[in-house]
């Protein structure tokens, strides 16, 4: 081998010394960060978080009026692509550069006061879950961008930028301020399901429960065509029934407050819709839910007691409601996918105990009603004949603190006490007894059998 000078020995050594002392490159690679990103959301709760970007777009629009009229949202997708557009005021160049593409919410982001879009990462990680090509327009009243991104393309390039594009959308413009989306080329599993006609059902219900809040306030939400009307949660309400309530403000340091209100009573007899349902900032988290989150089956761990059942079908009734509202969205007690609560949240265990102490009464009444039922049957109770009369209240309009009321068994006018009689017989010589006393049922068989019965035994 050739020897080198001197001089050349010494470049080549500071060269690999100079390589040496450089530092360890832990970049993460744009397709790792892509498929990381997505892979931790449902595809209903990406669509979700679209949405709730235009309703917080609705919100600076209606500057705290809570008047939703005139604010439109339209979903559409297909096997082909999906769309959503709003006329909810659009964001300008400058938000969109600086901070909307962000992974993360930036410092020095604008924020929407009782926003629902916290974390700065609903509308990417959307996008790149759903395909891989997309395009956003959005137009103010004072200007109007674009920005597409076709993905693999992306990938393979340095640096971390979206670029600009032409602005020729018809949907948005400064005459109608919005904000457009389009996605295609979608990935093949979302493909599938975007064609599926329960998939649409699923997306609709979600909608419906989610942000009844603001759809009762006049959003005119669409899917595919089908415009979402409101659905109401309404409690037992009257001077012998009223649910618990209770209003109250929590304060930490140096941050803004958050206002909690908590309802719990009696509704309709609906095992589907019995549970807590907890909303922050308009935006339902929870729904319906029994789990032991929400005290379900709650038990006293010095004591090793029983606080709270496990839910069974007896509570079918029991409705509870946790409101929490702050101007600073991170102060209300969610998770990053808003799809359940942070249980470390200092609002929510504040909540939690109010919660708990509330349900108890609730429970009780219940448990009472269940006797009632037992002793009288369900078609003879005087508790159950009073409470299916009581008139319901949207639990939205009810504010005033109270506590919970509901009348004793023996406040409610009782008739003659009945019981069920239960036995079991040959099936042909039921038939007989059908045919022979002219009645349709079984059951009427046995009620028939015990009238004659009975007759002939009081004229003796």
């Amino acid at each position: 081998m050739e020897k080198l000078p001197s001089l050349q020995k010494l470049e080549v050594l500071d060269e690999l010394m100079a390589d040496e002392e450089q530092e360890i490159n832990a970049e993460p690679t744009k397709s790792f960060f892509v498929d990381m990103l997505v892979r931790d959301i449902a595809l209903e709760q990406a669509i979700l978080d679209l949405l709730d970007n235009c309703v917080d777009g609705a919100k600076r629009l209606s500057e705290g009026s809570g008047d939703f009229t005139d604010k439109n949202i339209r979903i559409a997708f297909s096997s082909d692509e999906f769309a959503i557009w709003d006329n909810c005021g659009g964001f300008s160049r400058s938000i969109a550069r600086d901070y909307a593409f962000r992974f993360g919410r930036a410092a020095g982001a604008r924020s929407t006061p009782h926003s629902i879009g916290q974390f700065g990462v609903g509308m990417k990680r959307a996008l790149f879950k759903f395909g891989k090509w997309f395009r956003v327009d959005s137009a103010t009243a004072d200007e109007q961008w674009a920005v597409e991104v076709d993905v693999p393309v992306w990938e393979l390039e340095d640096g971390w930028t979206f670029p600009w594009a032409d602005t020729d959308s018809v949907n948005v413009s400064s005459d109608k301020p919005g904000t457009n989306i389009v996605v295609k080329k979608l990935r093949p599993e979302v493909a599938s399901r975007f064609g599926s006609q329960n998939f649409e059902n699923s997306i609709v219900g979600l909608i419906k429960s989610k942000h009844r809040q603001f759809i009762s306030q006049g959003l005119d939400v669409s899917v595919n065509g089908n415009r979402i009307d409101a659905t109401d949660l309404s409690l037992l309400f009257s001077d012998k029934i009223k649910p618990g309530i209770d209003v109250f403000e929590l304060k930490y340091k140096d941050t803004d407050p958050v206002s909690v209100k908590v309802i719990a009573g009696i509704g309709p007899s609906s095992p589907r819709d019995a549970g807590w349902y907890v909303i922050c900032n308009g935006r339902v988290v929870l729904e319906a839910d029994r789990r032991n989150v929400t005290g379900w089956g709650l038990m006293e761990e010095q004591q090793n007691r029983l606080l709270i059942p496990a839910y069974h079908n007896q509570f079918a009734r029991f409705r509870g409601v946790v409101w929490f509202d702050s101007d600073d969205s991170s102060q209300v007690p969610w998770n990053t996918t808003k799809d359940d609560v942070d249980q470390d949240s200092p609002a929510w265990q504040a909540a939690f105990e109010k919660m708990q102490q509330m349900m108890r009464p609730v429970i009780n009444f219940l448990n009472e009603l269940d006797r009632d039922i037992d002793e009288y049957t369900r078609e003879k109770s005087p508790l159950l004949d009073f409470v299916t009369k009581t008139p319901l209240r949207k639990s939205d309009t009810l504010s005033e603190k109270t506590t919970f009321a509901a009348p004793a068994r023996d406040a409610v006018q009782k008739g003659p006490r009945y019981v069920k009689i239960q036995y079991s017989r040959r099936v042909d010589d039921v038939e007989i007894l059908q045919e022979e006393l002219g009645v349709s049922s079984a059951k009427a068989v046995g009620e028939k059998a015990f009238d004659l019965t009975l007759a002939r035994f009081s004229d003796e």
